[in-house]
């Protein structure tokens, strides 16, 4: 039954990079049959609108933009959104409760996606060199990456059915390469009480996480799920997030 206290915090959902708001669907359905308000804020760096190619602090920009919409939030990350809530919320914001990285990337001020994965290479060249569990990206004609799909589904859906894995991956979406290259200005984590979540199926080489990290997570949980569990295992993703909404208080400090 949900309680009163929760159905006044905001699931904040940011998917990661190639993929959509889509990613999210099954997982709002579940929170709002508990009553819980989400709200899913979609990138610009994944969306082909203009000539320009938006980065990381423009995806920062359209997560403060929604954030500024609710009271209290759980702001939640995916992936590459990881380092993307955590330059969002910075300052803190106002209305961020808890942060929650999904099998996610999670910078200090000054690291980019690109510089985390290098030390993470030099620090495990031998995790680095497999070619299995790495996404296959290509480059088009406009500047923007895309991802061939059967290393999508390697990569990101192999622990779902392959119909299921066939509709994400017909959904997947250029993405703009600033995302990985734009240092970030800021950490949220070192202010905000924050819950990292990793996949024990994930098949991504390493995690790009700065070290500093780990002393400022409040938990650290695991999911058995690959790198999407949101797509594979809605049903877990939104238990996790209920107990985290459920326990986020309103009068909490940042």
């Amino acid at each position: 039954m949900a309680n009163r206290q929760a159905r006044h915090v905001t699931a904040v959902l940011v998917h990661g990079g190639f993929l959509g708001p889509w990613i999210w669907a099954d997982t709002v359905k579940l929170l709002e049959a508990r009553g819980v308000r989400s709200v899913t804020v979609d990138l610009p760096s994944s969306q082909v609108s203009s000539d320009r190619l938006p980065g990381l602090h423009d995806d920062a920009e359209a997560v403060r933009d929604a954030l500024n919409g609710c009271a209290d939030a759980v702001l939640c990350g995916h992936s590459y959104a990881g380092a993307v809530i955590s330059e969002a919320a910075a300052g803190p914001h106002r209305a961020v409760r808890h942060l929650v990285f999904l099998a996610a990337a999670v910078p200090d001020a000054g690291d980019s996606l690109t510089s985390l994965a290098e030390a993470a290479a030099k620090d495990n060249p031998t995790e680095a060199e497999k070619e299995s569990g790495g996404e296959e990206i290509d480059l088009r004609a406009d500047g923007r990456m895309v991802m061939r799909p059967e290393g999508a589904r390697a990569a990101l859906f192999h622990d779902c059915p392959p119909d299921r894995a066939d509709t994400a991956i017909a959904l997947l979406r250029p993405q703009a390469p600033a995302t990985g290259t734009q240092p970030a200005t800021a950490a949220a984590w070192r202010d905000i009480p924050s819950t990292y979540i990793r996949c024990t199926q994930d098949r991504l080489p390493y995690e790009l996480i700065s070290p500093a990290y780990w002393e400022h997570a409040s938990r650290v949980l695991t999911l058995p799920a690959g790198h999407c569990p949101q797509w594979s295992r809605p049903d877990l993703v939104a238990d996790l997030l209920w107990s985290i909404i459920s326990s986020a208080r309103p009068d909490a400090s940042g």
